[in-house]
């Protein structure tokens, strides 16, 4: 555990250190006595604030989609195992940071955190720091919390101009369809924003949750993306990809993915888009 000295600290030690030259050169027994009492409250603070460190554990509660590159809230979750209660404890991660007041038990609160690149996040480092009880000092610590997480890649706007579509190929079904065709059902799936009269809410109401009825288009096939439907540098097809996903995706459109390890055939809904989102996470 380690100590910065804040401002008021500096203060402090400067007064400390002029009373206790003076008292010396003066012998003044009552200088002596502040003197002592200033040192004695140094140590004290410097004892309370270690004790109000001790005894945390830190959870990071992570939303459902992570991206690089952008600013993410996750829910972080901060228990006190000492009988006493802790205050004014501060996690930070980068940039962003989380001030608890008052921790008796258990709190929680909101922590914004930035991901630079893609990939798996096994721990995450935090660290941990207060200014309590007179903020003289503030003593802080780094903390690996566990996290397990896959950070999906940048989104980068790419066109669509230049995009293959499985329509080409030989012997390929018509694409699913959010919007038109509503004369034929082809099945059942979750809701991700499509027109209120393709909710099944019969199904819907036993389950709790919104599913809409799948249609089918004639018209559209599905899209196949694959890293040769975008151009620049690896990350920046991978980036160029994440953004036409989420797009299509948030249309109603069915897409797949081509990658050199996976085929992903093509589909609609929210599990179909982090798959394909993970993989290129994982490329």
């Amino acid at each position: 555990m380690k100590v910065r000295v804040n401002r008021a600290g500096v203060i402090f030690i400067g007064i400390t250190i002029f009373l206790g030259v003076a008292a010396v050169n003066t012998a003044n027994n009552l200088l002596y006595l502040v003197v002592s009492y200033m040192l004695s409250f140094m140590l004290l603070s410097g004892m309370l604030s270690l004790y109000n460190l001790k005894g945390l554990e830190v959870l990071l509660l992570p939303p459902e989609e992570v991206y690089a590159g952008l600013e993410t809230p996750f829910r972080v979750v901060v228990k006190n195992q000492k009988r006493l209660p802790s205050f004014l404890i501060e996690v930070k991660s980068g940039k962003g940071y989380c001030l608890f007041p008052f921790i008796k038990e258990e709190s929680e609160g909101i922590i914004h955190i930035y991901f630079e690149k893609r990939g798996l996040y096994e721990n995450l480092e935090v660290e941990i720091s207060s200014s309590f009880p007179v903020g003289l000092f503030e003593r802080f610590y780094s903390l690996s919390v566990p996290l397990n997480l896959v950070v999906f890649p940048k989104p980068l706007k790419a066109s669509e101009s230049a995009l293959n579509s499985v329509g080409k190929k030989e012997g390929i079904t018509p694409r699913h369809s959010r919007i038109k065709g509503y004369e034929e059902l082809e099945g059942i799936r979750e809701y991700t924003n499509e027109p209120i009269k393709l909710i099944h809410w019969k199904i819907s109401a036993k389950t709790g949750d919104i599913y809409v009825k799948e249609m089918v288009e004639e018209a559209s096939p599905p899209i196949i993306l694959s890293l040769d439907s975008v151009d620049g540098s690896l990350e920046e097809r991978i980036s160029k990809l994440t953004y036409l996903i989420v797009k299509f995706i948030s249309q109603g459109r069915a897409v797949g993915l081509e990658l050199p390890h996976i085929t992903i055939e093509a589909s609609t809904g929210t599990a179909h888009k982090r798959r394909m989102l993970k993989e290129l996470a994982l490329l």
